[in-house]
């Protein structure tokens, strides 16, 4: 392999590394944990201001912050002397760095809450603060002074408040200078504020909150200055309940991404789509970028196990599970061009960027949160119950059908009422030069089927700290985790004996569960004792992982500024299978499995920004820098059989297995990618903005002579609202309009695809001799050529606020073309192999699509508030120019048609497409009825699709005082699903065999013996509305405690009702099958059905 040399010593450079990061880790805690804050709190270390100053009152320069920051002033200008001259010069400099400057030499001070800013003279803050009871009035008006009617006051903590008349003015008694008054209003942000006898407010509109700062690739920039599709989410608008990783918390909340669970096992993986399917044999997850780090999740740092024959093995976990939800601040996805065109090679399938919590200016706040939560199986899938199996048996006359003289509901034996819970544990506070967070979390989730969960530890620290006189910012965390999975053999290659839920779905209800001597009752190899399959079956997974890195931030001129990103990524899984001798018909007298995968993951960035302004007209923010990185995955298993004893754990050693031998597997890959990216932010008059983005990738896995891409993109934005005849129309607080353009690549493809590949032959006798000589022979052709699926994009997009932020909202409609798609093609004659993995000229995968979010206030007042927001996302995808007739996967299972395949791509269909024979009933023998050509052949076509039309969600939070209410729905239109666990058990061919079949299958004019094929038959219309999450909260009056600040209960219900036509367990189907390396969606197998849970939980502040 040719590697992109950039660092010659890996292990060392890792060691130094890690070996900094932890002395950095612990500096950082020596010099912040003694900070002490200053009396207000909430300012962080990204709140820096960029201005010049000369010689101007202190009311101008006022004014002059607010206009280039997201801070308000509040002052009383009676009191305070706002004439005095002042001067101040700063560059991206801490605002209160800034203050104390301007207002040095001066009667005037400050303190900070949040953005706002409360300005009083220096002599009389102290006596302020002393007096008793007052009365503080006041008048209250919006930022262009008018007056606001019916804002609602109230003194915090206590029901005691007031509201504005209409002029604005209010008068409300206090009990002292140390009270806090919360300001609320209809479309503007609430404010928090020290009392005093004369307090004067204006309220931010919630377009100002167009000032919040969005992430984006090696930065961040103010949503009002953003020209990229990008959709935030921030910790209070996560889904709540019972949840184990980030895509749980934002599944749903997004338009345009679709994030389907591969089951309901705790830990379970999620199919995640950014705006469509991309690719064919690439992968089609999007970027995770955790605090900076881009992770590796196309290779699978899960042990796969599959090794134990009929067994099965199972789903992916999340990759993300490592992380405790509690500790993330907010979730950025980027989804057009010029907004992942940074990430280049790995930007196609869009870009998930995940910010942890960090520490705040203030004194040390602990904090507490946990649950206890009990789940259970929604719904059991309908098959007969003994008497049932009975009476329909004598019914058909089938007296060979043994009866076991028992009624045992298998379902029942299976499934459970899990009972889970959750404790977070955090300390966080910090000063003017650093902060400091150290959380510890704990997650037991038990499983809805026995002997299935995951116990998850977690632990993360986080510090930073400015040295030299502020000009040097050095950041450090460090992330761990230990996670232990214990699983049933259920799921994907489980097949027709070995699968848990279909054996408890398929076996007779009058068999027992334990002969009379208290050993299983397993009648034949045919359909095994779930029971037994369950309790003698060990399958455990511990997974260890630490993720650190450190940052280093210099302030070289005041404009320019040098950071470099150090990050190690290090997982090590065990995934260890065992299956007691006594489990017969399955395993060869006890099977023992041990697999281990070891995964890293090493980054190093070094890049620039500069930033600067020219004729107080033209902004420009630049960007150029450097990364580095190398993963390394290395596995190893070993596996034996025909152990002589039972009750013991075979792994202790494998060589007692009958064979003597142990069998062992092992492989490593390790690739590289360097980088070069540059970024260019433009603004003329704060209303005319352009942004370009360039990123060259190098990557190990492509062919000798494209070792480079190149990916390149601009988006222009107009904002509208700035313009004076949009101004005039006193309509529009915000209104902006976008326009991307931008290739992105996608480097996610099988390893080493790109060349040749050598297996052994049999070998062959040479010369007349007669030994047999072995040799090796050529498997695959090699392609120098190989290089990157490219994915261009067009997004044209709006953003808007009107009715002073009541009502806000995004539309995008985009395109995005994928070419020089990847696939394995027939080579040209002559060559060495029959295929060769090739970029297919002409061919392309479009995805065209719409996306609206809205956000209402509908209601705000003292006591009560209503709010209404929802999403809307459709996508049209299709395949243009195949260079074959079509490629098969999806192959279902069952009586009669093993060795299908349920779906193809094809030319002019969308990846998804059902390609089968059209089922149209039973004729008057019980025999399937299909369509037919004219020559009286049955017609194979297109019998559905597994892409929906449309997604979408609502959502709606009502508050009433200190009780809160939220309610989140979310649902899709017109996808189908191939229903395969009905083609095995809605049925009556296996009826007469004596396996179990539906209610539903009784009532069909169906014949016994009927000989089943993949049709349309299983073909269910998958739509559904879910109401996934139901939340009611009480929040305390803390008031008089010592201790406790903050106080809140809440009951949260999950997966509450479904409304849907799919007769399976959940309509939420993605279990993930391959045929050849190509995949399917939405067949529904025997995958992990979704629980109902309901929750009870606790937030405390100290």
């Amino acid at each position: 392999m040719k590697h992109l040399n950039y660092l010659c010593n890996y292990k060392h450079i890792i060691f130094n590394n890690l070996l900094l990061i932890s002395l950095i880790a612990c500096s950082l805690v020596v010099n912040t944990a003694e900070v002490q804050a200053r009396e207000s709190v909430n300012v962080t270390l990204g709140d820096n201001i960029t201005i010049s100053i000369k010689n101007k009152t202190i009311k101008e320069a006022f004014l002059e912050i607010e206009k280039k920051s997201k801070f308000v002033f509040i002052y009383n200008s009676e009191t305070v002397n706002l004439n005095q001259k002042v001067s101040v010069e700063a560059k991206d400099e801490p605002i209160r760095t800034v203050l104390d400057r301007l207002l040095k030499g001066t009667t005037v001070d400050y303190e900070i809450s949040d953005h706002q800013i409360v300005v009083f003279n220096k002599n009389n803050k102290n006596s302020q603060k002393q007096s008793g009871a007052f009365t503080v009035n006041g008048k209250i008006t919006d930022e262009t002074g008018e007056p606001l009617i019916g804002v609602s006051i109230l003194v915090k903590g206590t029901s005691q408040g007031t509201i504005t008349d209409i002029d604005g003015k209010y008068s409300l008694s206090v009990p002292g200078q140390n009270t806090r008054l919360v300001f609320s209003y209809i479309g503007f942000t609430k404010m928090e504020l020290q009392a005093q006898k004369m307090l004067n407010v204006k309220m931010i509109s919630e377009a100002e909150n167009l000032n919040e700062v969005v992430v984006v690739g090696y930065g961040t920039v103010k949503k009002n200055d953003l020209t990229g599709s990008v959709s935030t989410l921030k910790s209070k608008d996560f889904n709540v309940g019972l949840v184990t990783a980030p895509s749980q918390l934002i599944q749903g909340r997004v338009a345009g991404v679709n994030i389907t669970n591969n089951g309901g096992e705790p830990g379970g993986g999620a199919t995640v789509r950014v705006r469509g399917s991309n690719s064919i044999r690439s992968g089609q997850d999007p970027l995770y970028v955790v605090d900076g780090v881009p992770l590796n999740v196309s290779d699978d740092q899960q042990p796969s196990g599959a090794s134990i024959s009929g067994v099965g093995d199972t789903s992916k976990k999340n990759p993300l599970n490592f992380l405790n939800p509690d500790d993330i601040e907010s979730i950025d996805v980027l989804k057009d061009a010029s907004a992942t065109a940074i990430y280049g090679a790995r930007g196609a399938n869009g870009v998930i960027i995940v910010t942890t919590k960090k520490g705040k200016e203030g004194a040390a706040k602990v904090s507490y949160s946990g649950y206890v939560s009990v789940s259970s199986l929604p719904e059991q899938y309908p098959v007969l119950s003994a008497a049932q199996f009975r009476s329909f048996a004598a019914e058909k006359g089938l007296t060979s059908i043994e009866d076991g003289g028992a009624s045992t509901n298998w379902q029942d034996e299976i499934f459970r009422t899990a009972v889970s819970s959750n404790h977070n544990l955090s300390i966080s506070g910090g000063g003017k030069s650093g902060n400091y967070r150290a959380s510890l979390g704990y997650q037991d989730q038990e499983g809805i089927i026995k002997r299935t969960g995951m116990e998850k530890y977690t632990g993360r620290f986080s510090a930073s700290q400015k040295t030299f006189n502020d000009r040097l910012l050095i950041e450090a965390s460090l992330m761990a985790s230990r996670n232990l999975d214990q699983r049933a053999p259920i799921g994907e290659t489980g097949g027709y004996e070995g699968d848990l839920l279909l054996s408890a779905l398929k076996l007779n209800p009058t068999y027992p569960v334990y002969n009379t001597d208290g050993s299983y009752y397993q009648k034949s190899k045919d359909v095994r004792n779930p029971v037994a399959m369950l309790n003698l079956t060990n399958d455990k997974t511990q997974t260890d992982r630490i993720l650190a890195n450190v940052t280093g931030t210099l302030t070289i001129l005041k404009d320019l500024k040098y950071k470099m990103n150090v990050a190690l990524d290090q997982t090590k899984a065990t995934r260890k299978v065992t299956q007691d001798k006594s489990l017969i018909y399955l395993t060869d007298n006890g099977t023992a499995d041990i697999n281990n995968v070891e995964a890293g993951n090493f980054l190093i960035e070094n890049y620039l920004t500069y930033n600067f302004n020219l004729a107080k007209k033209h902004s420009f923010n630049l960007l150029g820098g450097h990364s580095y990185q190398k993963f390394r995955n290395y596995y190893y298993g070993m596996s034996e059989t025909g152990f002589t004893v039972d009750n013991i754990d075979y792994l202790y050693d494998l060589s007692y297995g009958k064979n003597k031998q142990v069998t062992s597997t092992s492989g490593i890959t390790v690739n590289e990618l360097q980088s070069f990216f540059g970024r260019v932010n433009y603004g003329l008059l704060d209303k005319y903005l352009l942004t370009v983005n360039f990123r060259a990738d190098g990557s190990t896995k492509f062919g000798e002579n494209n070792k480079y891409g190149y990916f390149p993109s601009a988006a222009l934005a107009w904002r509208m609202s700035e313009e004076n005849f949009i101004k005039k129309l006193n309509v529009f607080e915000n209104l902006k309009l976008r326009l991307s353009w931008g290739i992105t690549g996608n480097q996610e493809i099988p390893n080493k695809i790109s060349q040749m590949l050598l297996g052994s032959t049999s070998g062959a006798i040479l010369n007349g001799g007669s030994t047999v000589v072995p040799g090796i022979t050529l498997t695959r052709t090699p392609n120098p050529n190989l290089k990157w699926e490219k994915t261009e994009q067009v997004d044209l997009g709006a953003d808007f606020s009107v009715l002073k932020g009541r009502l806000s909202g995004t539309i995008d409609v985009f395109s995005k073309t994928t070419k020089d798609v990847l696939l394995e093609v027939y080579s040209v004659s002559p060559a060495p192999t029959t295929k060769v993995w090739s970029n297919v000229p002409n061919m392309k995968i479009e995805n065209k699509g719409l996306e609206i979010g809205l956000n209402g206030v509908l209601l705000a007042n003292k006591d009560f508030n209503w709010t209404l927001g929802g999403n809307f996302s459709t996508i049209k995808n299709k395949v243009k120019d195949l260079p074959m007739s079509y490629i098969t996967t999806g192959s279902p299972s069952g009586p009669g048609i093993t060795g299908f395949s349920s779906q193809i791509i094809k030319s002019g269909y969308p990846i998804g497409t059902f390609w089968g024979y059209n089922f149209l009933g039973f004729d008057e023998n019980g025999k399937s009825l299909y369509e037919l050509d004219e020559n009286g052949n049955k017609v194979e076509k297109c019998i559905g699709n597994a892409q929906p039309d449309f997604t979408f969600n609502f959502n709606t939070s009502f508050s009433w005082k200190r009780f809160d209410l939220s309610l989140f729905f979310n649902g899709v239109v017109g996808n189908d699903i191939y229903n395969n666990l009905a083609n095995v058990i809605d049925q009556l061919s296996l009826f007469s065999k004596g396996f179990n079949t539906t209610v539903h299958a009784t009532t069909l004019p169906e014949s016994l013996d009927n000989v089943l094929d993949y049709s349309s038959r299983y073909i269910e219309d998958g739509s559904y509305l879910r109401l996934a999450s139901a939340n009611l909260g009480y929040t305390f009056n803390m008031k008089n405690s010592k201790w406790i600040s903050n106080l809140r209960v809440y009951a949260t219900a999950n997966n509450l009702f479904v409304l849907t036509g799919y007769s399976g367990y959940d309509p939420e189907v993605n279990a993930a099958h391959a045929s050849n390396g190509v995949p399917s969606l939405g067949i529904g197998w025997t995958t992990y059905p979704m629980a109902r849970s309901f929750t009870l939980g606790v937030t405390m502040d100290f």
